[in-house]
């Protein structure tokens, strides 16, 4: 079958074998490898919205191919797609060398085949990356479902695409940006992982189009999507509404959600998560849905804050146990603050109490590279975590994790700091896609760095950052929260950036 689009997710660095770069820290505190081999999860919506719309798709994970084998070859995979468009994602700014590297051998093999890029760095870097002779199209913005289809069925019909919204594109070489009109706030997308599964049987194909497809079925994880847009303003984030320029949050049903929360678990016995958190458009529906449809596992919820009893005793009310995410950045509760969270610790651990006391579990996530920060503070959130850790495991044994990591390898454009660095304490390494992409090639994490605060270097950060994560891992094996093979290799990454290639 000829698709009409394939979804090409690429490596980071497709030579990175060769070039033996050594950023593994960069992914110590999520389960990925160091070519981030996650698809973005607009690749489902965009699934599900195409196939209910006529549309063939073809998701395929050249990250997870090139790191599971090293005979596997790229070019010759590219070369036995025959799609009507190549679609790349240039979502996370970590691709910016990949994503280019895989447009030029679309072109290379298909020389008639557009190649479409989409994702927040492409919408960002859109005048740069046009440029390219091997990129013809970009779609702008975080919801482009409707504005591809309309563009594929320009593509089908030979009709130029003057009116298909967000586009960016070129008409004999001269570059064309149509208006960026396109921003719902209510949300007609879904994930159907139904729909994933016959999409894997159809083309035999199982890892390469799993979201945790690398370390599949060690870890394995499904998400599903409340928002797009944040409310909050967290300095080093591209994903709130200030840097996507939204007025308003992209929302969805919360009785659609809840369909398809359940669904999914009813599919699956992996966790289900809901990133962004429910408090930002109307939670009580949210909950009322659920709770109605009487889900049987946990649900993972991720809050910007404290929720307070009240709040965490609607969201028990649900069924499951509690699974909530939170990031306090710091112990330092000024730091938080010029962050981009309001809160203090007593609320915190208020919030830790209710959830463990209630049978559920929590994880937290603090921050190194926040300006004002010394290396001092950094080891005094450890302190705190390991406080944290210590206390609560011992009575609710497994039921609190935590964790600590700079934003590596680059703070986000569009991101509060890196519009206005110097306002915010930070200086920038870089400011263009070319010049990201120059960083990306540089073997060790101290040069990849786009950025360092007002009170720490590039080198510092990584220093410090090797330290911290391994006293964290000796935190959390001695809490029973690491184990075996993970804590090694959690170890190793650590070990191989503290090193720089230089022991």
């Amino acid at each position: 079958m000829r698709p009409h689009i394939a979804l090409l997710h690429p490596p980071s660095l497709f030579d990175f074998r060769e070039l033996k770069p050594r950023h593994g820290l960069a992914t110590a505190t999520v389960a990925s490898s160091p070519v981030f081999e996650y698809y973005p999860l607009g690749f489902l919506t965009l699934l599900e919205y195409l196939e209910r719309h006529s549309f063939d798709v073809r998701i395929f994970n050249l990250a997870v191919k090139v790191a599971r084998s090293r005979r596997f070859d790229a070019r010759k995979a590219v070369r036995k797609l025959e799609p009507m468009v190549f679609g790349v994602d240039l979502h996370w700014l970590v691709h910016a060398d990949g994503a280019l590297q895989l447009a030029r051998i679309c072109k290379e093999e298909h020389p008639g085949v557009p190649v479409l890029f989409g994702g927040l760095s492409a919408s960002y870097y859109h005048r740069e990356l046009i440029q390219s002779p091997h990129v013809d199209y970009i779609l702008r913005g975080d919801s482009t479902e409707q504005p591809l289809a309309d563009l594929l069925r320009a593509l089908q019909s030979g009709d130029e695409p003057v009116a298909v919204p967000n586009l960016v594109w070129k008409r004999d070489g001269q570059v064309v940006e149509n208006p960026f009109s396109y921003q719902p706030e209510l949300l007609d997308v879904r994930i159907d992982y139904r729909r994933t599964i016959r999409h894997i049987l159809r083309y035999r194909d199982l890892r390469g189009n799993l979201l945790t497809g690398y370390q599949w079925p060690a870890y394995a994880f499904n998400m599903t999507l409340f928002c797009r847009g944040c409310l909050m303003n967290c300095l080093t984030c591209g994903g709130t509404n200030w840097a996507l320029g939204r007025s308003k949050l992209g929302v969805r049903d919360p009785e659609i959600l809840a369909d398809e929360i359940l669904s999914t678990q009813e599919l699956t016995p992996h966790g289900v998560g809901v990133p962004g958190d429910i408090r930002q458009h109307e939670p009580d529906r949210l909950i009322d849905a659920l709770r109605r449809r009487k889900p049987t596992r946990p649900l993972s919820f991720e809050l910007s804050g404290p929720g307070g009893e009240e709040f965490l005793r609607e969201l028990a009310s649900i069924g499951p146990p509690l699974d909530i995410h939170m990031s306090p950045e710091s112990h330092d509760e000024e730091l938080r603050r010029r962050y981009g969270r309001g809160y203090g610790n007593e609320r915190l651990e208020a919030d830790l109490d209710f959830i463990l006391r209630a049978g559920g579990k929590a994880f937290l996530f603090f921050l190194i590279g926040i300006p004002g920060q010394t290396r001092a503070s950094v080891m005094e959130s450890v302190d705190y975590a390991e406080r944290l850790l210590e206390h609560h495991n011992a009575r609710y044994p497994g039921k609190l994790d935590a964790n600590i990591s700079p934003p590596l390898p680059f703070i986000d454009p569009g991101s509060l700091a890196f519009e206005r660095p110097e306002e915010t304490g930070y200086r920038l390494f870089a400011r263009s896609l070319a010049e990201h992409r120059k960083l990306m090639r540089q073997p060790d994490l101290r040069d990849v760095l786009n950025f360092e605060t007002d009170t720490l270097s590039r080198a510092e950060i990584i220093d410090v950052a090797g330290e911290a994560m391994e006293r964290m891992i000796g935190v959390r094996e001695r809490c029973g929260l690491l184990k075996g093979k993970w804590a090694d290799r959690e170890r190793a990454r650590v070990l191989e950036a503290a090193s720089g290639g230089r022991a």
